[in-house]
């Protein structure tokens, strides 16, 4: 008989305590939900007639009055559609005065719920120091009554056996964990807070292996209502891969709905056989709702890159298919790490390394006629030139593209003078940033105070403000060393040149090799990578939100809105519309689902990451 090994005996107390606490949340919710009925509800807000005619679509974005008949009187309705009209123009006309930011107090306990989110979802995680055999043991504990089955009826019966047992636990538990997060929305109301970073808690609205598994090296781009998510790498998830004889990095593209706090799967190996295998370090942009990937490198790191780039087409009804681009010309090296941008009808691709060799060469392709062209090749050891990188970021003005931070294998390269490469003239320039004078001891070195430190495998995005500034948002990062990691959030304004220190938010922890993006609303979003303290790395797959500016009324409003309803998607398009709710918030909802599926209807339909390990079952309750 095999002795348990201490990290067994954790995992199987910490099973049992979970569901001891489950049982004493679902009686406090039972208490409170019975409290909000009798004390509550006899309190109906009643909704007041809309007689104005401004044309202000601020002032009267979701309260426009419900269309009548041809007799003048309004239409008839079901009453869940009228409750819910009434809910929705009551959430409105509160989005105002609720949108103001935390106290200290607030915040503290806002980190506490947090910390405590993050110890309860320690098994969505990489630990990087396990061994290939302590992952097997750990696997072991989290044996469910779907392996024999699995071993008998082979891979694809497997895959049947898992989704049908995933959807009978999201059956069961879907009611009574709605419950419990809509009472956690009655404890903590929604406020606006700009410049806050926010945990996106969206793991209680899945199934086990409905949504990605902790990740780093991966890339994140936004559109209006969508984050996708393409590639990443995760050791253990590689193992599961090596004995299933499939790709070693995530063959996957996920995409999250803003709106339902809901991950899908859009395409993985088993839907697009041409999905790329380089899915470590590339880079992704969007562009008139296209995904574009250039670059990147398979595993092991280094021995097979990639100068490709992948098309991904989003739509309203999701992702439709993956296609390779048949380009000629002059091919950048195939390599990993660069940075891209989009300059009129060309994509231009800045650095990247084939493990060996670092550049910060420039290459274009003309997406009207697929020819890549060679723009500029950087000689530092001739003129000045930058200095060859990866992991680097690139922001753009329109005239200029920015390369920020970036290094080897050994080195970084720093963030207070930064070479930008000219359009126009097809030259390097160099600009000198003006530090925070406000941060005091920002640095050991005197002459780097009020910059953020050199770092690469950072994240960043840029976002233009109301008077055609830009700004770009940097978070995390490491230095060369190995040996120091950032939690902090950084604003350069490409204009002034000036640095900014983010004092209002920061990341819980250290994070490297993760990925950033913005919406088009000024919402920035943070996911994945490798988290560090001073005991452990370990991989994640946390989701958070920050405001970089003040958006429209309206978007504050949707915010707000998506806040207290986060099953939008189950009402049909006219009800939303009635509502008040502008045409163009409802566009950026998914397809419309049923509320709830029964189990006759769940069968076989869903679709679960291949990536994920079937003999480690998550608890049916979280």
């Amino acid at each position: 008989m095999q002795i348990i090994k201490l990290i067994q005996l954790k995992c199987i107390i910490l099973s049992k305590l979970r569901h001891t606490w489950t049982h004493l949340l679902v009686v406090v919710a039972r208490l409170l939900d019975r409290i909000y009925h009798t004390a509550v509800l006899p309190f109906k807000w009643e909704p007041q007639p809309n007689n104005n005619n401004n044309n202000n679509n601020n002032n009267h974005i979701m309260e426009q009055d419900l269309p009548e008949d041809e007799h003048g009187q309004q239409e008839d309705q079901p009453q869940g559609n009228a409750n819910f009209i009434a809910r929705m123009q009551a959430i409105a006309a509160n989005a105002i005065a609720l949108a103001e930011p935390m106290d200290a107090a607030s915040d503290l306990e806002n980190e506490d719920a947090d910390d405590m989110d993050e110890e309860e979802d320690e098994d969505d995680v990489d630990v990087d120091y396990d061994d290939s055999d302590s992952d097997s043991d750990f696997e072991e504990v989290y044996t469910d009554e779907s392996t024999d089955e699995e071993d008998n009826v082979g891979e694809d019966g497997a895959n049947r056996v898992r989704s049908k047992n995933a959807q009978e636990m999201l059956f069961n538990s879907d009611q009574m964990l709605q419950q419990q997060h809509q009472q956690f929305k009655l404890l903590r109301p929604y406020s606006f807070q700009p410049l806050r970073l926010v945990k996106c808690h969206y793991k209680e609205k899945h199934s086990p292996g409905g949504f990605p598994l902790a990740r780093s090296g991966h890339r994140i781009i936004a559109s209006n209502s969508h984050l996708y998510s393409l590639g990443g790498y995760n050791p253990r998830s590689a193992s599961v891969a090596v004995r299933r004889n499939r790709c070693l990095l995530f063959q996957e593209l996920w995409s999250y709905n803003f709106a339902t706090n809901r991950w899908k799967l859009e395409l993985n190996e088993e839907c697009a056989n041409n999905m790329p295998v380089e899915l470590a370090s590339n880079a992704l942009t969007i562009h008139n709702n296209v995904l574009i990937s250039h670059g990147g490198t398979g595993y092991p790191f280094g021995e097979s890159c990639s100068n490709d780039c992948y098309v991904y087409c989003a739509g309203n009804t999701g992702i439709s298919g993956v296609e390779r681009l048949k380009v000629t010309g002059d091919l950048p090296t195939a390599q990993y790490g660069p940075g891209i941008v989009i300059h009129k009808h060309y994509l231009y691709t800045i650095g990247g390394t084939t493990g060996f060799d670092y550049t910060c060469d420039v290459y274009r392709l003309d997406l009207r006629t697929r020819v890549w062209e060679n723009v500029y090749i950087s000689r530092p050891e001739m003129r000045d030139d930058p200095e060859g990188r990866y992991r680097h970021e690139v922001v753009y003005d329109g005239k200029h593209i920015f390369v920020l931070g970036g290094g080897t294998s050994q080195s970084v390269y720093d963030l207070q003078r930064i070479p930008a490469y000219n359009l126009d003239a097809n030259c390097w320039n160099y600009f000198d940033t003006y530090p925070d004078r406000s941060v005091n001891g920002g640095s050991v070195e005197e002459n780097n105070r009020g910059y953020p430190k050199p770092r690469k495998c950072f994240s960043c995005v840029q976002h233009t403000l109301y008077n055609g500034d830009i700004e770009a948002f940097i978070t995390g990062g490491l230095q060369g060393d190995f040996c120091t990691y950032f939690s902090d959030i950084w604003k350069l304004n490409l204009r002034t040149k000036q640095w900014t220190l983010i004092i209002t938010a920061s990341l819980p922890r250290p994070l490297y090799f993760h990925s950033a993006a913005h919406s088009d609303n000024g919402c920035m979003y943070v996911f994945g990578g490798i988290e560090y303290n001073e005991k452990e790395m370990r991989r994640r797959n946390d989701l958070y939100k920050m405001w970089m500016t003040v958006p429209k009324l309206s978007e504050m409003c949707w915010d707000a809105v998506t806040y207290y309803n986060e099953n939008l998607d189950c009402f049909d398009r006219q009800s939303l519309l009635r509502a008040g709710i502008p045409k163009c918030f409802v566009q950026r909802l998914p397809p419309q689902r049923k509320k709830i599926m029964s189990k006759d209807e769940a069968g076989g339909s869903m679709v679960i990451s291949l990536s994920s390990n079937p003999k480690r079952a998550r608890p049916t309750m979280h």
